[in-house]
């Protein structure tokens, strides 16, 4: 009686579905922060900033993190344990430096390099050893439409985008037979953050050059999440939510 007791206890808990758990990096952006409180409805959420955040938050675990400290990188796999929930990545960390190509510094590059691609690359390398186990992950690069496509002055925020979509499509053949995608979402203009700080002026005249002239709702962005967590057959791909910016 107690032997078929014990069976049927472990099969029960093989088959508990687990939940989804969201690391959700450079969450304290203008969109991010919007975000952010869509997501915390559906979704656990372990946010990761590096700068002053006011959102408050219920469901959601809330950690500074400094992304050019490796030793901040290696707490991530520590706060809560992983192999009870469905990790995703959701990655918005990123900096901008504005210059043209013949005034950047050595250091520029290597900021930016090091926030936007490698923090990155060891945060994904931190975390799959658990998506290995569990057989399933979800890691989501949110990228920019002019990042991908470069605009003047741009040049070192343009190559990290350019080599972050690349690393996507590359990781996506290493671990795809361990139910593990890698997609990038490439957004246009949203009114939040940089762009609502921008003149009325110049805002119209970049609306000007997308097809369907006007700024995205951040709920576009949420629906791309939500399939990408769903959907098992999107590997590798990049998703445009930019109003056909990029068309």
């Amino acid at each position: 009686m107690w032997i078929w007791c014990w069976i049927i206890l472990g099969y029960c808990k093989n088959k508990m579905v687990k939940k989804n758990l969201i690391l959700f990096f450079g969450s304290s952006g203008g969109i991010g922060q919007e975000l952010e409180k869509l997501l915390k409805k559906k979704y656990k959420i372990i946010s990761f900033y590096n700068k002053k955040k006011i959102l408050k938050k219920n469901n959601t675990i809330s950690k500074k993190i400094n992304f050019l400290q490796d030793k901040d990188i290696n707490k991530i796999t520590k706060i809560i344990n992983l192999n009870k929930y469905k990790v995703v990545i959701l990655n918005f960390a990123s900096i901008k430096i504005d210059k043209l190509s013949f005034y950047i510094k050595e250091t520029d590059y290597k900021k930016t390099m090091e926030i936007n691609v490698n923090a990155f690359l060891k945060i994904i390398n931190k975390v799959i050893p658990f998506m290995m186990k569990n057989n399933w992950g979800r890691i989501i690069n949110v990228s920019s439409t002019g990042g991908i496509l470069g605009d003047k002055g741009a040049i070192l925020y343009s190559m990290s985008k350019n080599a972050t979509l690349s690393m996507m499509k590359v990781m996506s053949k290493e671990y795809g037979k361990f139910n593990i995608t890698f997609n990038t979402l490439k957004l246009g203009n949203f009114n939040y953050g940089l762009f609502k700080k921008l003149n009325k002026e110049f805002r119209k005249k970049l609306l000007e050059k997308v097809p369907s002239k006007k700024t995205g709702n951040i709920k576009n962005i949420l629906f791309a999440i939500d399939f990408l967590i769903k959907t098992d057959y999107v590997n590798g791909s990049s998703i445009n939510i930019d109003g056909g910016l990029d068309s």
